[in-house]
Order: structure tokens, then sequence, then C-alpha cells
């Protein structure tokens, strides 16, 4: 009996080992480090805000603009990516994220800060795109499904993220360490993607086509872009982000200059909706197995319209937290269905759809900006009226049914 239990132990510690040392893990590992990235920085937004003494509308070019010129390089990136180049480009925008972190972990200006932001976002494209394009590559048919654990393995990054940057701040030690923090985590992952390559790349050989050389890929982006059934999702991303990450990146914001929280307080509120968001997470990914994913999309984004608009209204501090949290909750496989119903109509075409994506990106980018313009003129709480937009393109857009089933 001694032997058996010693022996189940070793199995269950073997395959806990092979479990951490596959290219899975290393993808969901990324994903985990991107979300830390964004939800630290979305924490500290309001201490970077006053220690450059930046306005609602430099805020809004903060989050704004990045996107936008993201949308000129990004896709150059992710068609290479489809190419024997998807390693090379994969380490060079791992160290490029760590440059822009150590730019603004040290910046003492708006324009050096708006430089580390641009850098960041095609080196994100490059290292972290790439890695959920692989992954997708890797599970040919269970596209949602991964997409699913992918999102999960960041809301478990969502919910840290606040509570290490809170704790930074009750310590007396502001943002800035956290920067630097990532930028060192972000070099340790680029070694490691680096030593994992030689078995991703015979992984990937069997599950994805020859790579396509110079006027080929431009030619398949062209076609791409006149597909209308994956035009469809990609255009439903970014709409779909209206009430995700456009949504988060003011939060703070709101928290302290429309509620008055203080910059510790609104980390930890940060963090709570980082929970609801993980909770959200783990209830989807057993649902997708039984559900349709389009239904969910329809249902949660029906729910999700009415508690955001009485989010907005809520005239209490109690009702507002509530209310912000239930729209947490109930964005319910936005993203991973979307995103996933994508790669599924062009199998083994990952860098190419992350190009269309990237070009369709623009949208989010322009929002955000438009978010910060209107604030600066209207109030943060009047402007953040726009996002209603994305729940209702959700309902009136995605499709009921599968196009095999029948055609909408």
């Amino acid at each position: 009996m001694i032997t058996d239990g010693n022996s189940k132990q070793s199995i269950l510690l073997s395959s806990i080992l092979r479990g951490i040392s596959s290219i899975t893990f290393l993808f969901l590992l990324i994903e985990f480090f991107d979300e830390l990235n964004y939800s630290v920085g979305n924490a500290a937004l309001p201490a970077l805000r006053t220690d450059l003494g930046l306005s609602y509308v430099q805020v809004g070019l903060l989050l704004g603009v990045p996107g936008i010129v993201n949308t000129f390089i990004e896709p150059v990136l992710m068609l290479l990516g489809d190419t024997r180049f998807r390693k090379h480009i994969m380490l060079g925008g791992g160290v490029a994220i760590a440059i822009s972190l150590i730019v603004i972990a040290t910046t003492q200006s708006f324009a050096l800060a708006l430089v580390g932001f641009v850098i960041a976002f095609p080196a994100s494209g490059a290292f972290v795109s790439l890695s959920q394009a692989t992954l997708m590559d890797l599970n040919p048919t269970r596209e949602p499904q991964m997409m699913a654990r992918w999102t999960l393995s960041g809301s478990l990054a969502n919910l840290i993220g606040p509570l290490i940057l809170a704790a930074g701040f009750a310590f007396g030690l502001g943002w800035r360490w956290a920067y630097l923090g990532l930028a060192a985590m972000c070099l340790i992952l680029v070694g490691l993607t680096w030593l994992r390559y030689i078995p991703m790349h015979h992984a990937l050989s069997a599950s994805r086509p020859a790579a396509l050389p110079g006027i080929n890929l431009l030619r398949g982006l062209w076609d791409f872009l006149r597909n209308p059934r994956l035009m469809r999702w990609m255009i439903l991303l970014p709409v779909s982000d209206l009430l995700l990450d456009v949504l988060t990146g003011y939060l703070a914001l709101y928290f302290t200059d429309v509620i008055g929280l203080n910059v510790a307080q609104a980390s930890l509120m940060m963090s709570v909706l980082m929970g609801a968001g993980l909770v959200s997470n783990i209830v989807l990914i057993p649902l997708l197995d039984r559900y349709s994913g389009r239904k969910l999309v329809r249902l949660s984004a029906a729910v999700t319209g009415v508690l955001y608009a009485a989010w907005l209204l809520a005239p209490w501090l109690w009702a507002k937290i509530v209310l912000i949290i239930l729209v947490k909750l109930t964005t319910l496989g936005w993203y991973e269905v979307l995103q996933g119903e994508a790669f599924g109509e062009v199998p083994g075409r990952s860098g190419t759809v992350m190009a269309v994506n990237s070009i369709i990106g623009l949208l989010s980018g322009g929002v955000a900006f438009l978010i910060g313009w209107v604030a600066a003129r209207a109030g943060l709480q009047s402007a953040l009226w726009i996002l209603l937009a994305g729940p209702i393109c959700l309902i009136l857009f995605v499709p009921k049914y599968h196009p095999k089933t029948l055609v909408v």
C-alpha cells in the first residue's frame, strides 16, 4: 500500500512537472505577465497622472495614441509571424516591452511616458499576441476553449496586480518600482521563450501551413480583409472591448475623480473588480463545453447593458460598487468567444488573423482618446456613456446560429 501511495505521488508529481514545463504553460505565463502589466498600469494611472501633472486630454493621449500608432506597426509584425521569423519577432518584442517599462518607470515628463506607452503596444503584439496565436495553432477546433484558459490566466494576474500596487503604496514605495519589477519579469520570460523555441517550432510544423513569402502574405491579408465572416468578428472585438479594456483603463480615475476614493482605495477596488472577472472566467470554461458561445455573448450583452446604464445613473456609493462588480461578472466570454471564432474562420493562419486584428484595433485607440477628450469638456461621468455602444452592438450583430446551420 505504501508503495502504491508513493507511486501515485510520483505520477502526480511527474504530471505536474510536465505541465509546468510545457509550451502551453509558458504561453499562459506570458499572458499572466501581460495582464499583470496591464492591471498594474491601470491602478497606477492616478498616481502617474498626479506625479506628471497630466490633464484628461493627456491621459486620453496616453491611452489612445499608442493604439493608433500600433495600427501601422503591429500588422507587419503579425504577418511576419506566419513566416520562419516568428521566434525572432517574439523575442524582440519581449525585449522591447522591458525597455518600455524601464522608460515609463524613470520618466519625469508626459512626452517620455508617451514614448514608453507607444513602444509597449507593438512590442506586446509581437511577444504576447504571437504567443496566443501559436497556442491557437496548437489546438485547432478548440480555439474558444483555449481562449478561455488564456483569459483565466490573465484574470489571475488582473486580481494580483492592483493588490501588489496597493501594498506598495501602503509601504510608501510609489508606483515606479512596480514597472521595474515587471521589466525584470519580462526578461526572464524572454529567456524561457528562447530556450523553448525548438520544441515549439516542431509542434507547429504539423498544424500550420508552410510560411508564405512576401507578396503572398500581403495578398492573404487583403483576402482576409474582404472576408465578411471573418471581418464580422474582427470588428466586434474592439466593439466588445469598450466595456472591457477601454472601461477598465478609466475606472481607477473614475474612482478617484468622480467617486472620491484615494489612490490606495482605488487600487483595492480595481483588485475586487479583477476578482469578479476571474470568477467570470472560471465559470466560462465549463459553460463553453455545454452551450453555444454566441448565445452566451448575446445574453450577457443584454444583461450587462442594463447593469452598466444603472451603474452610471446610481447616486449612491454602495450601489455603484455593487453594480460595477456585476458588470465585470456579466461580460461573460466576449473576448474569448469572438477571438476564438475569428481564429476558427481561417485555421492555421493565426499570424494574419492577428494582423487584421491590429488594423481594426484602430477603433479602440480612437475611442479611448475620444473618452478623454469628452471628459475634459463634459466630465468623465458623461464621457463613459459612449461605452454603452458596446453591448448594444453585440446584441444586434453577433449571429444566433453557426452559418453551417443557418445563414444570418
